[in-house]
């Protein structure tokens, strides 16, 4: 009876010290960046258990869309990675950052009777977006992603974006959120 209370008490002790170890920092197998912090929480056997929610950084940028591709002058927050585009229009739309010829001339965006503080039109010549191989956002959907890198260098990004259908005379906006997290 004493060795089974003893075998108990010591099977006990071991069990305790195994459970108090640290969880590794990164799971095993995930490749480490020292640039970009990990996005995930990890149980102690290193197995994701929940990952880091998408966090905005900066206001985000409403860019009105039309079938004509439009490009649009906006500036990436620093230290902001990736980004979350949510479309809220009833059409498909292709968005890219494409180069723009010098010297670059923009005007004022205006949408739903509102002048847009952090968004300007590009009226110089500039690159467009290809529906063929830039990025696709389904109707009514949104999603985060890394940012491609700017093609001009620098926070300042243009940004061409349109339509796949026709909007009906609908007014609708991308809205495009920099930030970190996924």
């Amino acid at each position: 009876m004493l060795r089974c209370v003893a075998l108990i008490l010591g099977l006990l002790l071991i069990s305790g010290a195994a459970l108090a170890e640290k969880p590794p920092a990164v799971a095993p197998g995930v490749p480490r960046s020292e640039t970009l912090k990990p996005v995930a929480v990890y149980d102690r056997d290193g197995n994701v258990t929940s990952a880091v929610p998408f966090a905005r950084n900066g206001k985000a940028f409403a860019l009105p869309v039309s079938t004509t591709p439009q490009t649009y002058e906006i500036v990436q927050p620093d230290g902001a990675p990736v980004y979350r585009g949510l479309n809220l229009c009833p059409a498909d739309i292709v968005i890219a950052s494409v180069s723009v010829t010098a010297p670059v001339t923009t005007q004022a965006v205006t949408f739903g009777g509102k002048t847009l503080s952090n968004v300007r039109l590009v009226t110089s010549a500039t690159g467009a977006v290809n529906e063929f191989e830039d990025t696709v956002f389904m109707a009514r959907s949104g999603r985060v992603l890394g940012s491609s890198s700017n093609p001009m260098g620098g926070q300042t990004r243009y940004v061409s974006i349109m339509a796949l259908a026709d909007l009906q005379g609908v007014a609708c906006a991308f809205r495009l959120h920099y930030g970190n997290g996924n």
